[in-house]
């Protein structure tokens, strides 16, 4: 049986593969990193690997496989309790959807991992994440929601930068005008 050290390094290794752009061999060490945590009980350590596998997935426009391994890893984020893997899960969800252009419920899980972000002071990846929303609504013809998505993605930035302070103010902007 392998342990949890074991898991980890499949996961490093599979992380690896997936930066070097080769994602089969990525693919299956995710699978042996899932397989393994499960045989040892590591749920935490399986939905980790279930994310990863739909990531992969997604790239591979793998769609089916990518939706049943995410699934899988929300289900046992969601089990667990654990907020920021469910937050991660949610916004991979999102990019899957906004991938296959289903735009609708793209930003459904996009505003849901944003708001999970929000919850455990992710700050840096809930702005990403709104970044994304933000995208999504302006492919859906949805500027006034683009922007709430743009500024909200700003607000939340930490330790902006000048630029990031000057968009801000920039977008806050027509909001303030948008609301009188």
């Amino acid at each position: 049986v392998m342990g949890v050290d074991d898991v980890q390094q499949l996961v490093d290794e599979g992380r690896d593969h997936y930066r070097r752009g080769e994602f089969e061999a990525a693919l299956r060490c995710f699978e042996s990193a899932h397989a393994a945590a499960q045989a040892a009980g590591k749920d935490a350590q399986a939905a980790e690997a279930a994310n990863d596998l739909g990531v992969v997935c997604i790239v591979l426009q793998r769609w089916e496989s990518a939706e049943e391994w995410l699934n899988k890893a929300q289900r046992i984020f969601t089990a667990l309790q654990d907020l920021d893997g469910e937050a991660q899960t949610l916004g991979n969800i999102g990019s899957m959807y906004r991938a296959r252009g289903n735009l609708r419920d793209a930003a459904v899980y996009f505003q849901l991992a944003a708001d999970r972000f929000r919850l455990v002071g992710g700050d840096t990846r809930r702005s990403s994440t709104l970044r994304s929303l933000g995208m999504v609504r302006l492919r859906q013809f949805r500027p006034f929601l683009a922007l709430v998505a743009f500024e909200a993605a700003c607000a939340c930035q930490p330790n902006p930068n000048l630029i990031q302070r000057a968009l801000r103010n920039l977008l806050a902007l027509p909001l303030r005008l948008l609301q009188r």
